[in-house]
């Protein structure tokens, strides 16, 4: 049982750290290949990657990763420090990066349906990114204490 549990977190969070550092990329090369209604379809392309890819594996690696640390008996403050920059993650991606996404594609949207591209647009659009790289750090930052271990 527990292989099978490492081996689904495991998973999860190649699924989620993937979309973290590929939706940013992704999103400007598919905005930049046209005009507004590219760029609308680019933006709404982001919230069908989260629901698809980054809710299921922020959940999955969560569950999992709470699963093997119970059964390990909670050993290690590298773990503990894990476990609350994970937390922190959550709220930072559910603060910062899916508020600066919902209001991205609300501009891109205006402006596909309008044909002119809002002045703002570019400023949500690059506060996504900047949040989704934060986001992507910090879990990035988890996996190197999981691995390593340090403490």
């Amino acid at each position: 049982m527990t292989t099978i549990v490492k081996a689904l977190h495991i998973l999860a969070v190649v699924l989620l750290l993937g979309n973290l550092l590929m939706a940013p990329f992704w999103r400007k090369r598919l905005a930049v290949s046209g005009g507004a209604t590219a760029r609308a379809t680019a933006n709404r392309t982001v919230r069908i990657a989260d629901l698809l890819f980054t809710l299921p594996g922020w959940v999955i690696t969560l569950v999992t990763g709470i699963m093997l640390s119970v059964q390990a008996g909670w050993k290690g403050g590298w773990l503990h420090l894990s476990m609350l920059l994970f937390v922190i993650w959550i709220v930072v991606w559910h603060v910062g990066t899916l508020r600066a996404r919902k209001a991205m594609i609300a501009r891109a949207d205006e402006a596909a349906a309008g044909g002119q591209t809002p002045p703002e647009l570019g400023q949500h659009e690059q506060q996504w990114q900047q949040w989704s790289y934060i986001s992507a750090g910090i879990v990035l930052l988890v996996l190197i204490l999981m691995v390593t271990r340090p403490f």
